[in-house]
């Protein structure tokens, strides 16, 4: 009993300890990436840095709040992809198929570029725990904003990203 108490106290302070994150957080440089979208295009994290800033939106045909968020979502995406913010949306493939991820998209009338993580590639580099989650990365790469949400200030963020290619 003793010797299990202290290897669950000895986990919890590991995985809690400072610095030792798993995973992706703000300021954290963005996780290296190779895939395609579901049209077939090509997509990398290094195509994009330090060109672009980017929006990632990490979701699943079954989940409530995604659902909720596209109309938000498109309207991001028709914003600020002509100021030069690269948008993909990646589904996690969370007891998913490509086949609902297409009819999804199809549905939903998604304009935006849409990837199917096979084996949760990409979702475990960025260690998501839970959909919807936001990701934005400024031009240099660098991780500014995650959360299951869009911050109410969105338009502030967002410009103040495009401009100085940095921190918002």
């Amino acid at each position: 009993m003793k010797l299990t108490t202290i290897v669950c106290v000895g986990v919890l302070m590991i995985s809690t300890w400072p610095g030792i994150a798993l995973g992706a957080e703000v300021g954290d440089p963005v996780p290296g990436f190779e895939t395609k979208s579901l049209e077939g295009k090509s997509i990398s994290s290094d195509s994009i840095k330090g060109k672009n800033s980017l929006f990632l939106v990490f979701w699943a045909t079954w989940c409530e709040n995604c659902k909720k968020e596209i109309p938000r979502l498109k309207e991001i995406y028709s914003t600020y992809v002509p100021k030069g913010m690269t948008f993909l949306a990646i589904n996690t493939s969370v007891n998913d198929s490509l086949k609902k991820a297409k009819r999804y998209v199809e549905k939903y009338e998604i304009p935006y570029p849409v990837i199917f993580d096979s084996g949760s590639e990409i979702t475990k580099r960025f260690a998501v725990r839970g959909t919807p989650t936001i990701i934005i990365v400024d031009k240099q790469g660098i991780i500014r904003y995650r959360s299951a949400d869009l911050p109410g200030d969105l338009a502030e963020h967002f410009e103040a990203l495009m401009k100085s290619g940095g921190e918002s």
